[in-house]
């Protein structure tokens, strides 16, 4: 006969695929008819802007545009000229376990930009993105909270707890940043602005009922030009904050905030004179928030029965178990050579990677591989840029059976001349490191009692005597002698389970 349970059912989003794949685009530019003929290529800037995120059987499929620009000289002259990059990219990513109603979340980044004369009308711009796709599928999972009539068939359960580090709930919200920057009096004489970029940072959440609050930071820098021709470089921190409803959360839930842009725009305005005033922003983005619980879950995970014989079917769940949430910085220096005396430096360009775990010499590191590119005025009044590798490795003592999820934002960077033909740069790495471990959880998920079979009591003794012969608890003496607890707890005036160490005379007295 099966006895009827209590369950709870306990819900949950399950990460069934998570991966990295690097897409190259190439598109080839024509320098218009009204423009003199190539003569140099300085360099590429191009950012990446993530439209629409789809999911199959299977399947998931990115696309977005790929917006930026080639900075060059042209034949007879020595000022900067510039092209528009616009490339749209698709790519279809192969994810095990996906289907239409799972959840997507990606990011995508440019990971290098190559820009090379085919003639002096013509320029190929080959871009590299790394695009990060994880994938989430909603389930239920149910934890048995009690047997129904159990005192009738002499029941005995054990309560266990299961803290499991996971997201319950997944919200989505898009969102325009946009606004006014005033621009300072040496800037006001810009002439044309040459590049810009932005990055997004979250700096606080916080849950208030149904509600995730994040606020955070937009780092703006652009590259321009003065009427005298000469380049400058400026930045500027935008703050924004957010407001996403999302339904069933409660204020011990712990948010994970993935920001993306969709689209960004930088202009300058000018007034009657020409003076550039200010300039206006627009960024659209998104916000994926995960709502991770991470209580308490108590359930029966083990049961015997004083009277009958009983049959207990168990199923097992792969949960994640939180171990450690930290911040860790890193500084990292090196040099670019650039082969030409440097008369004045221009512009530092620092593109980081998702950090990756890789094995060295003395263990395994967390390392983010950035691209690190530098613009100045060599001795000829020319510009002229250089580009270089550096990897920021994150020293931890990582654990094997561990995993550790981080992300890496670029902190405050530096460069100085260096020998007349070389480049300092320094730059500190922000690592936001989780670290997790898969585990098993053990539930009850079905017990059938032979009622029409009573254990035979009467032939045994009223109490046994018993030596332990190694450490024990109480629960296990109690099942193997189909008595409960609180019996062998009254007889030996047991309180404390660690009391039950080998070598002890323990009185176990029959179920009365």
């Amino acid at each position: 006969m099966e006895l009827e349970l209590e369950k709870r059912k306990e819900e949950r989003y399950e990460r069934v695929f998570d991966g990295k794949s690097i897409h190259e685009e190439t598109t080839e530019i024509i320098v218009s008819d009204q423009s003199p003929d190539v003569a140099r290529i300085i360099k590429g800037s191009v950012n990446a802007f993530l439209k629409d995120k789809n999911a199959r059987e299977g399947k998931v499929d990115i696309s977005g545009n790929i917006k930026g620009v080639v900075l060059y000289v042209a034949e007879g002259e020595k000022n900067i000229r510039r092209l528009n990059v616009s490339v749209p990219f698709a790519y279809v990513a192969d994810c095990p376990g996906t289907s239409t109603d799972s959840s997507v979340v990606a990011s995508v980044c440019v990971r290098s930009v190559d820009v090379r004369e085919i003639n002096p009308r013509k320029i190929s711009v080959k871009v590299s993105l790394e695009i990060h796709i994880s994938v989430y599928k909603y389930g239920e999972i149910s934890l048995c909270n009690d047997v129904k009539k159990k005192a009738d068939y002499g029941i005995c359960t054990r309560i266990g707890k299961m803290s499991a580090y996971r997201p319950v709930r997944i919200a989505n919200k898009t969102f325009v940043i946009s606004d006014d920057i005033e621009l300072t009096s040496s800037e006001s004489d810009m002439c044309e602005l040459l590049t810009s970029d932005i990055a997004l940072m979250v700096t606080d959440t916080k849950v208030i009922g149904n509600k995730a609050i994040i606020k955070g930071n937009a780092g703006i820098n652009y590259l321009y030009t003065l009427s005298d021709d000469t380049i400058e470089c400026g930045s500027y921190e935008l703050p924004f904050s957010q407001i996403i409803d999302v339904e069933g959360m409660n204020t011990e839930d712990s948010l994970k905030i993935d920001l993306s842009v969709a689209g960004f725009e930088l202009e300058p305005q000018y007034d009657a004179a020409g003076k550039a005033r200010y300039m206006t922003v627009n960024a659209t983005s998104e916000a994926s928030v995960f709502v991770f619980s991470n209580d308490e879950q108590e359930m029966i995970d083990d049961v015997y029965s004083t009277k009958y014989p009983i049959e207990v079917k168990k199923e097992k769940n792969a949960e994640i178990k939180l171990c450690e949430k930290f911040e860790k910085r890193v500084s990292v220096s090196d040099v670019i050579g650039t082969g030409m005396n440097i008369k004045r430096l221009l512009d530092l360009e620092i593109k980081a990677g998702n950090p990756v775990r890789r094995s060295e010499e003395n263990g395994e590191v967390l390392v983010s591989d950035a691209i690190v590119t530098v613009m100045y005025l060599a001795d000829d009044d020319s510009v002229y840029s250089a580009m270089r590798r550096m990897a920021a490795v994150c020293p931890l003592a990582l654990k094997s059976g561990r995993d550790y999820e981080s992300m890496v934002t670029i902190g405050t960077k530096n460069f100085s001349i260096s020998g007349g033909n070389e480049v300092n740069v320094r730059f500190f790495a922000d690592f936001d490191i989780t670290e997790t471990e898969q585990i098993s959880v053990v539930s009850i998920s079905e017990i059938s009692v032979d009622a029409e079979h009573s254990m035979e009591m009467k032939d045994r003794p009223g109490v046994v005597v018993k030596r332990l012969m190694s450490d024990c608890d109480v629960w296990s003496l109690a099942k193997e002698h189909f008595t409960t607890e609180e019996e062998i707890k009254l007889a030996n005036g047991i309180f404390d389970e660690t009391e039950l160490q080998a070598g002890r005379l323990v009185l176990i007295p029959q179920k009365r």
